[in-house]
């Protein structure tokens, strides 16, 4: 009768535990404990484990050792003993158990399928129908390229710094940062270019006595560029205007005024963050929702190709790891596809290299949270 109960109560244990492994869950321990006159029973660990008083009491023996177990493992599992003493008999493996790749219906329970990636027009069709004036009426948000970069190189206990760069897109946008520049020059249409390329202040002798008078001062401007001719009258600024007298080395005395002023006043500056030994990390606008696909497309392509250039040779695997394409204050975070970006096909001229700004000048622009 005795044999018969213990029989009993074991399979219905081991139903329930093979019930619970195929669930990917093992909260039980089934222990065998030995009572006087040789008998024997199973019963499940409970908290109170330890013998009961009166004739019931012995010592317990432990079937199975405590484990845990990481659900949706394939391929073996990975044991770790009561005592801390870890035992592998191969890396595991985490499956995720998706229904399919895509989703067959326009609704979905995200947990069932992967995060789906999307073309870069894509992404900027659904950005676009969310900030219609229908909807939210925010046509004038920018566009962020949110990237994982890596840093490796061929050698694998080497990495790369983190780097900044500054570049003019083909098509301007307001990147959020507004600057006060002043441009010294003397020819009259170097004058009026600049003016009409958003300088603050234009002139030539008239500008320089303000500067040496101190009636222009440091805090009126963002930054101060020149044509050649007056390296004698920076050299007095230098001890009061510091780094933001015109210089030569940091490029703001050139001869053509349109690329100078519209480095400096459009420029787009951006600067990776480094995450761990391998990664980094930059969030970087390339537009506004109102410009028309084309241009958000070049202004996304010009970007890219500049961060690919910074590539490492020899270096194994996408540069770019990662990217999501946001457009604040809008939620939505779409996933990019990255296979037809690795190598940028289509490059766009640029008219001369462009090196980043001063850093001690620089106004480094907030990107989107």
């Amino acid at each position: 009768m005795a044999a018969s109960i213990i029989s009993s109560k074991m399979n219905t244990l081991m139903v329930v535990a093979k019930c619970m492994e195929r669930r990917g869950v093992f909260p039980l321990m089934v222990i065998q404990k030995r009572f006087k006159g040789n008998k024997q029973k199973l019963k499940m660990k409970t908290d109170d484990s330890g013998s009961k008083t009166g004739d019931r009491s012995g010592s317990q023996k432990v079937l199975f050792p405590e484990i845990s177990l990481v659900p949706n493992i394939q391929g073996s599992t990975t044991t770790v003993a009561s005592k801390g003493k870890v035992k592998k008999k191969k890396q595991p493996t985490i499956v995720q158990n998706y229904y399919g790749d895509k989703p067959l219906d326009d609704v979905w329970i995200s947990t069932h399928y992967p995060v789906p990636e999307y073309p870069l027009a894509e992404i900027i069709k659904r950005h676009k129908e969310y900030a219609q004036p229908a909807m939210f009426n925010q046509l004038d948000s920018r566009i962020y390229a949110d990237m994982e970069i890596s840093l490796r190189t061929s050698k694998k206990t080497k990495f790369i710094s983190p780097f900044k760069s500054t570049l003019v897109p083909p098509h301007l946008f307001d990147i959020g940062v507004k600057k006060k520049i002043i441009v010294v020059c003397n020819e009259k249409d170097h004058i009026n270019l600049a003016l009409k390329l958003g300088a603050y202040q234009a002139g030539g002798d008239d500008i320089v006595k303000m500067l040496l008078r101190g009636t222009i001062k440091r805090s009126d401007f963002d930054y101060l560029l020149s044509v050649p001719g007056y390296e004698k009258e920076w050299n007095q600024l230098q001890g009061s205007f510091g780094n933001a007298a015109p210089s030569i080395s940091r490029g703001t005395i050139s001869k053509d005024i349109e690329q100078m002023v519209k480095l400096y006043l459009h420029g787009l500056t951006y600067e990776t963050v480094k995450t761990s030994q391998s990664l980094a990390k930059v969030q970087v606008p390339f537009g506004q929702l109102a410009m028309t696909n084309e241009q958000l497309t070049e202004n996304f392509l010009f970007l890219v190709d500049d961060i690919n250039k910074r590539k490492p040779s020899g270096a194994s695997g996408k540069f770019i790891s990662y990217m999501t394409i946001v457009a604040p204050p809008s939620p939505e975070r779409f996933i990019l596809n990255l296979d037809e970006y690795s190598i940028v096909k289509k490059k766009i001229k640029k008219e001369s290299p462009i090196d980043p700004l001063p850093v001690d000048d620089e106004k480094v622009m907030q990107t989107a949270l």
